[in-house]
């Protein structure tokens, strides 16, 4: 009798100390398991916020022109001169030019066609140096500059490769303290007139002293570091065809200036990368055509809106963070 007791309770509390273990490690368990949804969910989380760290959003276009709604065939592209392209002074055509024509709108040209669709437009002579601008704070930011996060793109195309010093075509992203925020030009149309504070940021070719004939050149206005009045060599080889241009400006520094990327063909790495030394901000763009003897053509130009860098990244990431933090209460 003693015996089978004293059995007994060694058997209860052999099973009451086995209840407790079960009980302990199916607690241990729970606390593990969540844990490691916990340290998995943070997981989650940081590899979302690796990932959105290089998003972008997409460029937000505000103009493009593939010079498609003009009359071509050798009209003028100045809409501050009698002709098929000519409009008021603050409405449609955009483009305008110093004592015009400048450009010409026209077709395919002996074995040059146009880079997309159907027009292109050049200098309507050889050394005339024709230039054409579009009041992009006007038009497109309610009379305010620019001041940052900028692209500028187009397509320019060398008709003779390296080795050619008359050919003098590029494109600007610049700033013209005479041109007005109320409509498109003063007077009869020349942002030149009476400029007094000025910036250029240019791409393509041009022949100040020391440059190299071979290759591309850009400028940044106001650099000392460079060629005359800011230019630079790239390391572009220049080539017969259609190229990409592109000027890009990252957010305005404390100091107002911006940093200046110019891009030829390869979108990824530029060819420069420098400070804008100014910081008027940017209220026109422009192209500039037969400078020298030998006609080059420009097509496709666009200009975007960049977006902050993250800011998309932080919006998703605010709100993953929130959902994580609800679902751990």
């Amino acid at each position: 009798s003693d015996v089978c007791s004293s059995d007994l309770e060694d058997v209860i509390i052999m099973l009451t100390t086995l209840r407790r273990s079960v009980a302990f490690h199916k607690t241990k368990f729970k606390f593990l398991r969540r844990v490691n949804m916990n340290s998995l969910n943070d997981v989650r989380i940081g590899v979302v916020v690796l990932a959105l760290s290089t998003f972008q959003v997409p460029a937000q276009v505000l103009f493009s022109d593939g010079f498609e709604g003009y009359a071509a065939g050798g009209s003028y592209l100045d809409k501050n001169i009698a002709g098929p392209n000519s409009a008021p002074n603050g409405s449609g055509n955009p483009w305008f030019g110093p004592f015009p024509p400048n450009l010409v709108v026209v077709g395919t040209s002996g074995s040059v066609s146009p880079h997309g669709g159907n027009n292109m437009v050049r200098g309507v002579l050889p050394n005339d140096v024709d230039q054409d601008w579009v009041n992009i704070a006007y038009r497109f930011n309610g009379g305010s500059l620019f001041t940052g996060n900028l692209m500028f793109d187009w397509w320019f195309y060398d008709p003779s490769g390296p080795g050619d010093s008359n050919f003098r075509d590029y494109g600007v992203l610049g700033f013209y303290n005479t041109a007005p925020n109320n409509t498109d030009y003063p007077g009869s149309g020349s942002l030149n007139s009476g400029v007094s504070q000025l910036q250029r940021l240019s791409l393509g070719a041009f022949n100040p002293a020391g440059f190299d004939s071979t290759k591309y050149q850009v400028r940044v206005g106001g650099a000392t570091d460079g060629l005359t009045g800011g230019w630079f060599n790239t390391s572009i080889t220049r080539s017969v065809g259609w190229h990409e241009g592109r000027i890009a400006l990252g957010s305005a520094l404390g100091d107002g200036t911006t940093t200046v990327s110019f891009f030829i063909d390869n979108m990824i790495t530029p060819v420069l990368t420098h400070n804008s030394v100014t910081a008027n901000g940017y209220n026109v763009l422009e192209l500039n055509g037969d400078a020298g003897s030998t006609t080059g053509y420009f097509d496709d130009v666009s200009l975007s809106l960049i977006p902050e860098p993250g800011a998309a990244a932080l919006l998703v990431c605010g709100g993953l963070t929130w959902l994580t933090l609800r679902r751990r209460k």
